[in-house]
């Protein structure tokens, strides 16, 4: 008799036959439609006239019509503050009327002295000679009676206040409702948990697991449980994407191609090169209504535990045993390399690597190990496609060192790899990957053929000289540090003391020759793992011959310069690193007595908590608070190391103005839109003209004569601004818009066919909507050619 399903036994249940679960969803259905009722009616607009400003110095201008001071050096701090405003609890937009005739030196702020920073955040804004307001969010999680709203002026140039605007949103009810369904959908769970365990009494092993997974989850997460964030170099440039897709949504694109608000508003094609598939979790926060900071504590632990439940799931199938899984996922979650490039250096593409990885190595360990008479050998391409899918959307550079590592591992298995069905399998595995990452690889494959960028010219960038030492693969206590020195004081890099113990214990058993115990799959699998984890570390040494292998050509010059940093290939010796301690952890198990195996798992997590654990609360203890609350509290200027600006443009030169005419041309009623602009123009000359516009080119932009519906030429101009050649005797209105390219959109489709015909025959083969259960004990018979052999 077949076993039941776990879907199967909940819906045995019959918890809707319940009258205490019908009551419960009752209540949570009545506290949802108050949640949605909340959403309305948050639209009051506070005005503010001079009249409640109090003025510091300067002095009402007619022509201005607002209170305005001119270069005054002596004159300096906050030239008006508004006073005094009563505020009810909410969020809000600040919109300060004003003008200047510089950029980036003026300011707005608020306060409120009875309140703390917890209470009322926001971060304020710079002026900007091209725009004439303000547009900054703020969160008021207490009435206030004594809001004050600052402007500031620097002592340079013009500045005049015209009034103020403070517009209330719905963002804090959206918040609302959204921990409203969360809290019920842990409660529903908790409840269906119990009566599972009642019924069909889980077992104690099980629940160890769980409460174990969860652990984990806490311990890895401790830094997300501040008010703030740790600083990590990177960490500005990947918030700010998570920014450019709240933008790009909220003005209509999707998928973004452009990020709008970036650079002042002229756009960067960042996520054109840089994929950005799970950030759009980040950016769902943002748009809920969430600060920045919150956002990202929220998006950090949907990741941590998606890597914990990864590595879980993923290690626990290689080696069968659910202790193990357990085992592997803390030493993986709580790894020192993990640790250093999520909250040190703020490296989002890399954190994301790693959540990946083990999926990629358990894909491998199924297409190379199972048995291929099994029927659920067909399908072991599931698990490579998610991950090398995955890791194309979400970080290009740890698929390069990923797709280098693919090459040697099927040199090796080069026999089992033309077998029929393993070939078949490996290529579906590259045909699906491509499908899914259409939608992607298409743009990016445009730009970066057709297009002249500046990462095409980094290839003189040479990364030896920023290996590790090798020392540094042996440190015990990791601390925060810096990387202007080599070892002291260094920034916390390494695999930590774990990892490397459990290879040296690998090593033992080689040496000892006690590995023969294993089958020769088991032996041959932990060869693998020892000769990339090896391998690897040796990769991220300044010893290794980078420079050297650098000037064999352009080719090689460009791949090698864009790693930028050696010790990136740490991500691959973590996750093989973490194998090796899972064979070892399956030898004690199997082979060794309780006592040993009792040292082993109690060696090895004391070991983790004086590196990785220790490291955590170091970083705690070290790294200075940052509180972001609105993108302005960010600027939109950071592009990191500038790869994706157009080659040759300056981007220090980008800042809000109307357009630029040429000649007799003759603009006006210019509106600035998002990637793009309408104005009214008038040319009339009898030569042709142009017109640039605060935007940077890229491919994509189109001009169209609104009345006609002519297209005109639109081209990249000075510094790379979206230039257009306007006829003679042109009068009327023209618009700029970006334009996907048709063969974007085809990619998009192909992308989400091919995902809809997968799942639909992932439906159709299980019949989950017949309520099939399937049956088995999850373990996969390993046969045919072995490891040991094809090695």
């Amino acid at each position: 008799m077949k076993e039941m399903s776990n879907y199967a036994k909940i819906r045995s249940l019959h918890l809707f036959s319940r009258k205490k679960f019908r009551i419960l969803i009752v209540i949570e259905a009545v506290l949802v439609m108050l949640g949605i009722w909340g959403l309305f009616g948050k639209d009051a607009v506070y005005e503010y006239g001079l009249d409640a400003a109090s003025c510091n110095f300067g002095t009402y201008s007619q022509e201005l019509g607002g209170i305005a001071v001119y270069g005054t050096e002596e004159e300096r701090g906050n030239l008006v503050d508004f006073t005094g405003l009563v505020l009810p609890r909410g969020t809000y937009r600040v919109q300060l009327q004003y003008a200047t005739d510089s950029d980036m030196e003026n300011s707005c702020e608020v306060t409120d002295l009875r309140l703390s920073d917890q209470t009322l955040k926001t971060n304020g804004t710079l002026l900007f000679s091209g725009l004439d307001h303000t547009d900054f969010d703020m969160w008021l999680l207490r009435d206030s009676t004594d809001l004050t709203v600052h402007v500031y002026y620097s002592g340079s140039g013009m500045l005049a206040v015209r009034g103020l605007r403070i517009l209330q949103t719905n963002d804090w009810n959206r918040i609302q409702l959204f921990v409203m369904l969360c809290l019920i959908s842990i409660v529903n769970i908790v409840y269906c948990y119990v009566q599972y365990d009642r019924e069909y009494r889980i077992p104690v092993k099980n629940k160890t697991v769980t409460f174990c997974l969860g652990l984990i989850i806490l311990f890895a997460s401790l830094p997300l449980t501040l008010n703030y964030m740790m600083g990590g170099g990177d960490l500005g440039y990947h918030l700010m994407r998570v920014e450019g897709i709240k933008d790009g949504i909220l003005n209509g694109q999707f998928p973004i191609r452009i990020s709008p608000e970036w650079q002042q508003g002229y756009g960067y094609a960042s996520p054109v090169f840089y994929g950005e598939t799970v950030l759009y979790l980040a950016a769902l926060f943002r748009l809920i209504g969430f600060t920045v900071t919150t956002s990202y504590r929220l998006f950090m632990l949907a990741v941590t535990i998606a890597t914990v439940l990864i590595a879980y799931f993923c290690f626990k199938k290689i080696f069968q045993e659910a202790y193990v899984g357990v085992f592997c996922s803390m030493l993986y979650t709580l790894s020192v390399y993990r640790t250093y490039k999520t909250y040190c250096t703020g490296s989002w593409g890399e954190c994301l690597g790693v959540m990946i990885l083990p999926l990629i190595l358990y894909g491998f360990y199924r297409v190379f190990t199972q048995d291929i008479r099994e029927k659920s050998y067909k399908r072991s391409w599931v698990p490579l496609t998610a991950g090398f899918s995955l890791l194309v959307q979400s970080h290009l550079l740890t698929g390069e060192m990923v797709g280098l590592f693919t090459i040697i591992l099927c040199i090796v298995m080069w026999k089992r790899v033309f077998r029929f069905q393993t070939f078949l399998v490996l290529a579906k595995t590259v045909i699906y990957s491509v499908l899914i990452s259409a939608w992607f690889l298409v743009p990016f494959a445009d730009y970066m053929l057709t297009g002249d960028f500046t990462i095409h010219h980094v290839s003189g960038r040479t990364i030896q000289d920023r290996g590790l030492f090798p020392a540094q693969l042996l440190f015990t206590y990791f601390i925060q540090g810096n990387d202007s020195e080599p070892v002291y004081n260094s920034a916390s890099i390494g695999p930590g003391t774990a990892p490397v113990l459990a290879l040296a214990g690998l090593a033992y058993l080689f040496f000892t020759g006690k590995i023969k115990k294993f089958t020769r799959e088991e032996n041959g699998f932990a060869k693998i793992l020892a000769g990339f984890s090896l391998a690897a570390m040796l990769m991220s040494l300044n010893l290794f011959p980078w420079d050297r292998i650098q000037s064999w050509g352009d080719g090689a010059a460009t791949l090698i310069s864009s790693i930028q940093f050696p010790n990136r290939f740490l991500t691959i010796a973590n996750v093989c690193l973490t194998g090796a301690a899972g064979i070892l952890a399956k030898y004690v198990l199997e082979y060794g007595t309780r006592t040993v195996a009792r040292c082993y798992f109690c060696g090895m997590t004391f070991l983790l908590c004086i590196s990785g654990v220790y490291l955590l609360e170091n970083l705690m203890d070290t790294f200075e608070p940052v509180r972001v609350y609105n993108n302005e509290g960010m600027g939109t200027g950071y592009i990191s190391g500038a790869e994706y600006l157009p080659y040759g443009v300056d981007a220090s030169k980008f800042m809000y103005h109307d357009p630029v005419c040429s000649g007799e041309l003759k603009a006006e009623d210019y509106e600035k839109l998002s990637l793009g602009a309408r104005v009214r123009l008038t040319n009339p000359g009898e030569v042709w003209e142009r017109v640039s516009f605060a935007l940077l080119y890229y491919k994509g932009y189109r001009a169209f004569d609104e009345n006609s519906g002519q297209e005109l030429s639109c081209h990249a101009g000075e510094n790379g601004e979206v230039t257009v050649e306007i006829p003679p005797g042109f009068d009327g209105a023209l618009t700029v818009r970006f334009v996907s390219p048709w063969y974007w959109r085809a990619g998009e489709a192909v992308t989400v066919l091919s995902l809809g015909i997968m799942i639909l025959q992932r439906f159709l083969r299980k019949g989950l909507w017949q309520g099939k259960s399937t049956s088995g004990n999850g373990k996969e018979i390993l046969g045919g050619e072995t490891l040991g052999e094809a090695g």
